[in-house]
């Protein structure tokens, strides 16, 4: 198999396709995990964004506040780039990320609770049941090595 990878979403029916789900044995987990999360990463990243943003739009304090924070992040780092001088203090971009994330945790926990955390961390491990107890069939396994190849030789003839 190829190391290289593109995010693409797949079929939605081949991504659901109930009649090819099974317990992997302990061996076959990690690799059944790591072919999954690289073919459907399209799809999984749609289904996170989807909850994520449902969990936004239910609470607009909280999207508020998101858009705020994102507005003061662009700011910092796109707008204004560099150190910048507090009194006595100098904060470099490295410090001025830590506070921002920081700051970050603190008002999205105060605002929705535990909520946000707890939609990302289900989001999270239905990822990771999928990709365990899906299994691809041979047609999405070959589709996947031929594209890895023509991934690889594009980037050998550049």
């Amino acid at each position: 198999m190829s190391s290289s990878s593109s995010i693409k979403l797949q079929p939605w029916n081949d991504f659901i396709e109930w009649g090819r789900y099974s317990i992997p044995g302990s061996q076959n987990a990690i690799t059944r995990m790591e072919d999954n999360l690289n073919f459907y990463s399209g799809n999984y990243i749609a289904i996170v964004a989807v909850v994520l943003l449902i969990t936004l739009f239910t609470n607009m304090n909280l999207l508020v506040a998101i858009l705020l924070l994102g507005a003061i992040g662009y700011y910092l780092f796109f707008v204004q780039k560099g150190d910048k001088n507090i009194g006595f203090a100098v904060l470099t971009p490295m410090i001025q990320m830590v506070i921002l994330g920081v700051v970050s945790v603190i008002v999205i926990y105060k605002l929705s609770g535990l909520t946000l955390f707890y939609t990302t961390l289900v989001s999270l491990l239905f990822v990771l049941a999928h990709s365990a107890l899906k299994m691809r069939n041979l047609k999405n396994k070959a589709s996947n090595f031929v594209s890895g190849i023509k991934n690889d030789l594009k980037n050998e003839l550049k």
